[in-house]
């Protein structure tokens, strides 16, 4: 579900970033994620798990539920993840989940989506505002990068680097890219800080 925002109180400023030729901020951080990192080394499902907890903390972060559609700001309820996965033939693919509250149900909802995506060969795709875009770089580390983008579409992304474990403690560096319309660093900010929140909630 959605709904139109009227007045919305950042519309200058939407209107002065959207008429630029990059309207999106995009910020890469270090963060730690060692609960997160042990749960999955008892659970597995490292990718969907990962994304689980991204796609929880956009949804507590106002800014990442705002969209630019047919000339207006909107705002979903709910926004759920949409992943990019590689095919055996080194090609990739995009599927999307829904977000379930439980974690349990998530990952079988993961699952069962991600096996239909393999054997279809197909991008299984919702397509629409509702999504964050989530993508990994398992196989390198990195301090930057910039995704291709549109500027029609203003769905955020995310996407983070191989695992680093330093001292007993493992960091991803994490990319984010929102449309500056929406957000600035402050916002940003409090999504990295929801995402850090989640995980220290984790139980051992």
């Amino acid at each position: 579900m959605k709904q139109e925002i009227n007045n919305f109180n950042r519309m200058e400023l939407f209107k002065h970033y959207n008429s630029n030729t990059n309207p999106f901020s995009f910020v890469t951080t270090r963060v730690d994620i060692t609960k997160l990192y042990n749960f999955c080394l008892k659970n597995k499902n490292y990718y969907a798990t990962i994304g689980y907890y991204v796609a929880k903390a956009a949804n507590l972060v106002e800014e990442f539920k705002y969209r630019y559609e047919d000339g207006k700001i909107v705002k979903y309820d709910k926004i759920h993840p949409n992943f990019t996965q590689m095919f055996d033939d080194e090609t990739i693919g995009y599927f999307a989940c829904e977000l379930k509250d439980n974690y349990d149900e998530f990952i079988n909802e993961y699952k069962e989506v991600y096996k239909r995506f393999l054997n279809t060969h197909t991008s299984i795709n919702k397509n629409d505002g509702s999504e964050i875009w989530l993508s990994c770089e398992p196989w390198f580390q990195f301090t930057g990068v910039v995704p291709p983008f549109n500027k029609e579409i203003t769905i955020p992304q995310v996407i983070w680097d191989k695992f680093s474990i330093e001292d007993g403690k493992c960091y991803i560096h994490m990319m984010i890219m929102i449309h500056h319309g929406f957000a600035d660093g402050y916002h940003i900010g409090k999504f990295i800080n929801t995402f850090k929140s989640l995980i220290d909630k984790i139980e051992d």
